[in-house]
């Protein structure tokens, strides 16, 4: 398959429907008071629809998790690989305090729900691709709001219960859930089917339109005021990517690397600035890192897959 051809007609329309939910924003035809809800329906409800009804499309079961051994571990893995180059990136910018804090966690995962997902889906589904989005979903969920918050609120002394959250988050309850449905051959009506079909399926043009419109909520003068953000992406979405993709591709299989490369080089997810602003960290950098990685990222992706192509 072309990858190449596939993806710059999708990034196209992934663009259109950032530029959809930003153009919303600045004109006030939605308003910020309105965010919360839109990423709880999202968070709450869309999400954990298209993770079950996934893992019922594929029937997948806990059975069959196990033998994704090889994925899981090298995600797991590239997590701190990620890690690392944050904090190696945060060093050689002379990053103190909260700020560095924010560089290190904005390095852990990405933007997995609103990009990634639809993706995979676009890229790999004909091939069986989508069996990994419930996989990869477990292991983002766990590392983000463990190693990743731990860099986010490192030396601040503050103490939050990150499994609490990972068992709480909708999308591993979800995850739960539908795993269960299919091991244990529970059977789920067509009515119940279509309606998680249908919740779901608005991810893909929501959930664009929602980070569309954060980006519109967010300060957009001060993108090149932190040359450290470049050093970010250049580290995060472009040569971590590159390195990951030609090491994993000697183990794994040509799309499970691929998907990694994807995971890896997907921007900085929009709950950064959230979790700068409630655990008082330096929330105008985690704004501009979010900013800076997503536009960037719309065509850093193409490129990579162009290069991994050569």
């Amino acid at each position: 398959m072309n990858y190449m051809m596939a993806i710059l007609p999708k990034m196209g329309g992934f663009l259109l429907l950032v530029l959809i939910g930003f153009t919303a924003s600045r004109t006030g035809i939605i308003k910020k008071e309105a965010m919360p809800s839109i990423s709880g329906f999202l968070l709450r409800i869309a999400l954990p629809a298209l993770t079950i009804g996934l893992i019922l499309e594929n029937q997948t079961t806990f059975q069959t998790m196990t033998q994704y051994g090889k994925m899981v571990l090298s995600q797991i893995l590239m997590y701190f690989v990620m890690a690392a180059g944050g904090i190696l990136g945060s060093h050689i910018c002379h990053l103190k305090g909260t700020t560095a804090n924010v560089h290190c966690g904005c390095s852990v995962g990405g933007n997995y729900g609103f990009l990634v997902i639809p993706l995979i889906m676009t890229l790999f589904g004909d091939q069986g691709g989508n069996v990994y989005i419930p996989i990869c979903s477990v292991i983002d969920t766990t590392l983000v709001w463990t190693l990743g918050f731990t860099l986010f609120t490192n030396g601040t002394g503050l103490k939050e219960n990150s499994w609490k959250k990972i068992i709480m988050n909708p999308i591993f309850l979800s995850i739960l859930l539908g795993l269960c449905l299919t091991s244990f051959h529970i059977s789920v009506p067509d009515i119940i089917l279509s309606t998680i079909g249908s919740v779901g399926n608005t991810c893909y043009s929501w959930g664009l339109v929602y980070l569309g419109c954060s980006l519109g909520f967010m300060k957009l003068t001060n993108i090149f005021k932190y040359k450290s953000i470049l050093v970010l992406f250049f580290t995060k979405s472009f040569a971590l990517p590159l390195i990951i993709y030609f090491i994993s591709h000697h183990f794994l299989s040509e799309i499970e690397s691929m998907i990694l490369m994807l995971i890896c080089a997907a921007p900085a997810m929009t709950t950064s600035s959230m979790i700068a602003e409630q655990y008082n960290l330096d929330g105008e950098y985690a704004s501009t890192a979010v900013v800076t990685t997503t536009l960037l990222c719309m065509l850093i992706i193409p490129l990579l897959f162009c290069l991994i192509s050569l």
